[in-house]
């Protein structure tokens, strides 16, 4: 039996513990302050696209530019807008040609003004001129480096030994070969090594979408390969498979080739980035540093589809959104180190009589702000209602619930980009900062939308994940330390087909997000309205770098801080750093987050030494 002081002390100790409980959930909910968005600002006391570097503007007080700090770039305007997006995003100046004779003519030796590195199209060199070959050679010799966007027909190269010479070509074995895979070295783009090929053929079918017929070339001796074909179906590696990219040494200068198609879209721009990092003894240059989810047309707030829903799932929109899309979602946000941005629906049909409710945005803004989740609002619609007209309806919902939320995100989807700029100065889009765009029509992945609001791109969808989109995702974190997964759930919530169903969907998401981005947990998550922080100091910076000994040191415009560099080295770490930190993200790549206007980094070589 208890005695009566046992009883008692049992008593007071389970109160104490009920208590605590309780008070603990009453905190919690006291505390929520979901009903503010605090990264809402004044858009116009953010930094604007006026402000922002461009490639061939001019330099900002108290930058100046370095002797070879400045890129050429001859070809057709195909290629042009590519290259000029990458300069402004490294920070360099950058002159264009359409010929190799119209450069030399603009007198770049005369003004001993060599550039650092020249980009070519092919097509755009006269290569039966034995002059345009003479010019290459003079850039090659002066110390200028050289990457040529693709390679010019094998014809061309069959029949001039000087071509071949050129290139570090010894022959042309096949003039076209399929292979069965693509190898990326490790220590080129971020990342690590990569191998794209399967013997799965369904696996194959679902991602292998490479490039994997190209003309075959034997490589002299000193040059050296960073990306090559696959030849056997094991993925064993051979020497005489094709390469892909490759560099060959000049006495002072570099020639970076790319066998194929791999330039010519978004991710083409990263491979510059990774070019650089092989042809120079170090390279330093900013990123954006952030990387985001963004689930798009979630939550819904009214109780719509409710016949295929019950159909399907055997529930209502809110049972679907609560009991089932949640579920997916939380497993894939919390197995990855990215941070969340939820752009909701108030209404996907317009034209139906069903309101979004109340009660049920409450209820998910109060859960996501505990995941310390954004919330932004989706501009999609499944009924014809214009988007002014869909906006106004969202606007006044949003702020008869919570009259002091704004939101500072948007989700355009594929909507047009000049339908989106249009409605940017209406009040119910006064409050967005940043819209997240599908658009893959340009190389721009983030730049201003208009003079005070950001772009930022989707880069990939988190159902799926092929080989391309893994090599363009490498590509741009290697160039901008940044990422954007675009989680779509729309067609689980009106579905066309039985493949859309969340189960399926949920298991993919979870799978490529916990996989295919563990490699780049060097960088910040972020929100959307984060993001788009990191994209305006990104954009409006600029800076001087220069070495003496073992001691680098930057130089920055007028930028608040912190901001993030990545510098790239061989065989060499920073011993000590000030004016900032920094973290290796893989064998001679730093993270460098600069809280100063200038910084000093001491390096030590790693490379092995014999006496």
């Amino acid at each position: 039996m208890v005695s009566r002081r046992n009883y008692f002390a049992i008593t007071i100790v389970m109160c104490i513990i009920v208590f605590l409980f309780l008070s603990t959930g009453v905190i919690t909910e006291r505390w929520n302050d979901y009903e503010v968005n605090f990264h809402s600002k004044d858009i116009r006391k953010l930094p604007s696209s006026s402000g922002a570097y461009s490639a061939k503007g001019n330099t900002k007080d108290g930058i100046l530019e370095q002797p070879g700090d400045f890129i050429v770039y001859i070809g057709s305007s195909k290629m042009e807008e590519a290259v000029e997006v990458w300069a402004t995003y490294t920070k360099k100046r950058m002159e264009s040609y359409t010929t190799l004779n119209k450069c030399v003519a603009a007198g770049w030796k005369a003004e001993n003004r060599v550039p650092g590195m020249l980009v070519i199209d092919s097509d755009c060199i006269s290569w039966e001129k034995v002059k345009d070959l003479e010019y290459l050679e003079e850039y090659l010799d002066s110390g200028s480096d050289v990457v040529f966007c693709s390679m010019p027909d094998v014809s061309v190269i069959k029949r001039s030994s000087r071509i071949q010479q050129l290139f570090g070509i010894k022959s042309v074995k096949e003039e076209s070969v399929k292979v069965k895979g693509i190898h990326l070295y490790a220590g080129f783009l971020l990342g690590g090594e990569a191998v794209y090929m399967t013997s799965d053929k369904k696996e194959a079918k679902k991602r292998q979408d490479m490039e994997l017929t190209l003309p075959w070339y034997e490589l002299d001796a000193g040059t050296e390969t960073y990306m090559k074909g696959l030849m056997k179906e094991d993925g064993t590696e051979s020497e005489e498979a094709p390469t892909v990219i490759w560099k060959k040494n000049y006495r002072g200068s570099c020639l970076m080739a790319v066998n194929g198609s791999y330039m010519e879209d978004f991710g083409g721009i990263g491979l510059l980035s990774a070019m650089v990092a092989q042809m120079e003894l170090y390279d330093l240059y900013p990123v954006v540093n952030a990387q985001s989810m963004v689930i798009a047309d979630y939550p819904v707030l009214s109780q719509e589809n409710e016949e295929q829903l019950m159909e399907t799932y055997s529930r209502n929109m809110q049972g679907v959104g609560r009991d089932i899309l949640w579920q997916g979602v939380m497993a894939a946000y919390r197995g990855s180190r990215m941070r969340l941005s939820c752009m909701m629906a108030p209404q996907l049909d317009y034209e139906d009589d069903l309101q979004p409710e109340q009660e049920q945005l409450h209820y998910y803004m109060k859960n996501l702000n505990k995941e310390d989740a954004e919330v932004g609002l989706s501009g999609i619609s499944l009924s014809e209602t214009p988007l002014k007209e869909k906006l106004e309806e969202d606007y006044d919902f949003i702020h008869d619930t919570l009259p002091d939320y704004y939101v500072s995100s948007f989700y355009a989807g594929n909507l047009d980009e000049e339908k989106v700029k249009a409605v940017l100065g209406e009040k119910s889009m006064s409050s967005v900062r940043t819209v997240i765009s599908k658009d893959r029509k340009d190389n721009e992945i983030v730049g201003y939308l208009s003079e005070y609001v950001t772009e930022q791109k989707v880069l990939s969808d988190g159902f799926t994940h092929t080989y391309r989109d893994d090599f363009r995702i490498r590509c741009v974190e290697t160039m901008l330390g940044y990422t954007n997964v675009l989680v779509d759930v729309t067609n689980a919530e009106y579905l066309e087909d039985e493949k859309d169903s969340w189960e399926k969907l949920s298991e993919d998401l979870v799978w490529n997000i916990q996989n295919y981005w563990k490699e780049f947990y060097g960088f910040q998550g972020t929100t959307a309205s984060e993001s788009d922080e990191c994209i305006r100091k990104f954009l409006t910076l600029d800076y001087n770098q220069e070495r003496e000994g073992k001691k680098i040191s930057l130089k920055l415009s007028d930028t608040v801080g912190p901001v993030w560099f990545i510098l790239r080295t061989h065989d060499e770490m920073i011993e000590q750093m000030e004016g900032g930190t920094f973290k290796k993200l893989e064998p001679d790549v730093f993270l460098l987050e600069i809280e100063s206007q200038e910084a000093v980094m001491t390096m030590k070589s790693t490379a092995l030494t014999y006496e």
